[in-house]
């Protein structure tokens, strides 16, 4: 399988998740500060679009070199999105108060995430301070 579809893949996936988040921020803020039956809105997205974070690391870890770096890279997705269940979960039960500002915060960093996975930050070539190529990332001598 040549690097290049799974690379691409990854990437139109991550635009298209980065995409949802938007979405998602756009219900968030009509539901606080227009009409809260948005919530409804804001709850059933998630459950869609979601699914988009399960194929990053499979995609990455096939895109080939720098494979750890990215698979690692698009793995944080997954974990931001079973995180923004928990902090909900916990600050509409009460247990956590700040709950719902720190799953704010993390949904901010889910778009920022998407978003560089979606330009291809994780591909980028790491160069040591000389100007020569790092090896460590699998290329080079």
């Amino acid at each position: 399988m040549s690097e290049t579809l799974p690379r691409l893949a990854l990437r139109i996936l991550s635009a298209f998740l980065s995409l949802a988040v938007l979405i998602q921020f756009f219900i968030a803020g009509m539901a606080a500060m227009k009409n809260p039956e948005w919530w409804t809105y804001h709850s059933s997205w998630i459950g869609i679009f979601q699914w988009l974070a399960v194929p990053l690391p499979i995609l990455a870890f096939l895109g080939g070199r720098p494979r750890y770096w990215r698979t690692a890279f698009a793995t944080i997705p997954m974990i931001q999105v079973a995180l923004q269940y928990v902090l909900a979960h916990r600050a509409l039960e009460g247990r956590l108060t700040i709950g719902i500002g720190l799953h704010a915060v993390n949904g901010a960093l889910l778009l920022i995430v998407a978003t560089f996975l979606a330009i291809g930050c994780a591909d980028r070539k790491m160069y040591r301070r000389d100007g020569s190529h790092d090896s460590r990332q699998g290329r080079g001598p």
